[in-house]
């Protein structure tokens, strides 16, 4: 460890005890105790969640144009860089004494730590008036969610998640090709990813281990139940844990599902099958395949299927692609009676890969040539710019991917999750009661005890 990286740490723990004599807002506050702002001139935010993605979100905000005044992390040596880099800004160990003590100076919050804590940390920004940003998946269980968004419309607040491939041209392209009716038909949507890159897959907790010098970890591991700490969680294992994570789906559906969830208005879907390698329980399963049926498109105004694949499996390719093509590890595929059209990762731009139901021909390909220069006429916006203009402008819904669509997207996805504790039995979800109406255990995993100091109610 070099001595400017010890000495910051001895700075920050120093800092950060002096802070922890200040009041804390009791995190089942249900009023602001500040009201949001719609800053002008310049935007000043504090960063949770520093190493790792933390960083790069940190980056490209300021990048954006926002001035960083406070930062938080529960491991130093994963915020190691940080604390070098910014070793003028003062950090944090606690998200709480961090809003508290600089509730004054900042008018945003970015949020990119672990799934489990998502939801606690934006409560806590949102109802002292803050706007946040919040990395996918918004929260871990559907509750959160909706509580998210009830606290957000309340507050008045100006709200992001971290699906960086929504201001894409892929996304804008994908849209021009739905209102331009060139799929004819939906016959199928299919979505996937090449992850878990990470264990899945266990069955029982890992053995316990020693606390790594510099981490917290009483606020990692944050609302869920307290377990010992053990080097199979941190720092980029959570995600396989069901109490931390929601595993392939809450790493990538955010991104795959974005062009399918946007362009076809899904919404909620009205059942749910799921087949994997095993059921879900401490763990996620190493691979499964999601059926979603959703009742009726309002842009289509008919039921659509989607599947979402992951642990290596993968859709078929329809007849016409050529035979030489695979999906690769990432993307989305909407199959249509006129054409079947194929984007990559995180909303990725989308092309012609079959037509009709004909043998492969060139035809394919004077398709994928004019939609590459359609392409051109679109450009890609900055996420993280979008939500700090929304801010100072006072737009709640200007983001695109604000609470009002993200949330019930989110939704959707962990839904899924559920229904990987209950392979090959079809959960059928009645939206206006927001439960399943077949399967009352599968309810149970729709919310979560929090634990002490670290629940919420909006």
């Amino acid at each position: 460890m070099s001595k400017t990286f010890e000495t910051n740490r001895r700075n920050v723990l120093k800092a950060a005890a002096g802070a922890a004599s200040l009041s804390v807002l009791p995190s089942c506050a249900t009023k602001a105790a500040y009201p949001a702002k719609n800053p002008s001139e310049e935007f000043r935010f504090a960063q949770v969640g520093c190493g790792g993605k933390g960083w790069s979100d940190m980056q490209n905000t300021l990048k954006a144009g926002a001035k960083l005044v406070a930062m938080c992390d529960v491991d130093k040596a994963r915020a190691g860089k940080a604390l070098q880099d910014f070793a003028d800004i003062p950090m944090y160990d606690d998200y709480r004494v961090m809003l508290d003590k600089h509730h004054k100076d900042i008018d945003g919050v970015v949020i990119s730590t672990p799934d489990h804590t998502h939801a606690c940390i934006a409560m806590e920004a949102i109802q002292r008036g803050k706007h946040v940003y919040v990395q996918k998946p918004l929260a871990r269980t559907y509750d959160e969610c909706k509580q998210l968004l009830d606290a957000a419309n309340e507050h008045g607040v100006v709200t992001q998640m971290g699906n960086q491939g929504h201001s894409g041209d892929g996304l804008k392209l994908w849209k021009k090709m739905q209102e331009g009716g060139i799929f004819g038909d939906i016959e199928h949507i299919h979505t996937w990813s090449n992850r878990p890159v990470w264990p899945q897959g266990m069955t029982k907790e890992p053995p316990a281990g020693n606390v790594p010098l510099g981490l917290n970890w009483d606020q990692w591991v944050g609302p869920v139940a307290m377990r010992p700490y053990s080097p199979d969680y941190t720092p980029f294992k959570w995600r396989g844990w069901w109490d931390f994570g929601a595993g392939a789906m809450g790493d990538m559906a955010c991104h795959n599902m974005d062009p399918a969830f946007w362009i076809f208005e899904l919404g909620m879907p009205s059942k749910i099958t799921a087949r994997a390698s095993a059921p879900a329980g401490v763990a996620y399963p190493d691979w499964s395949i999601i059926d979603y049926t959703f009742d009726k498109s309002p842009v289509t105004g008919k039921p659509i299927t989607l599947t979402w694949y992951d642990g290596k499996k993968l859709p078929p390719m329809p007849k016409g692609a050529n035979p030489n093509l695979t999906p690769g590890g990432n993307g989305c595929m909407v199959v249509g009676s006129k054409m079947t059209c194929m984007g990559a990762s995180h909303a990725g731009r989308p092309r012609p890969i079959a037509i009709a139901k004909d043998e492969y021909s060139p035809a394919v390909k004077d398709a994928e040539r004019h939609w590459r220069e359609e392409a051109k006429k679109f450009k890609r916006h900055d996420h993280y710019g979008e939500w700090i203009q929304a801010c100072k402008d006072g737009k709640s819904n200007a983001p695109g991917s604000s609470f009002d669509y993200s949330v019930p997207f989110t939704q959707a996805i962990l839904l899924g999750c559920i229904a990987l504790r209950f392979p090959g039995i079809e959960l059928h979800w009645d939206n206006n009661k927001e439960k399943f109406t077949n399967h009352s255990e599968a309810n149970e995993w729709l919310s979560f005890n929090a634990r002490k100091g670290f629940g919420f109610k909006a």
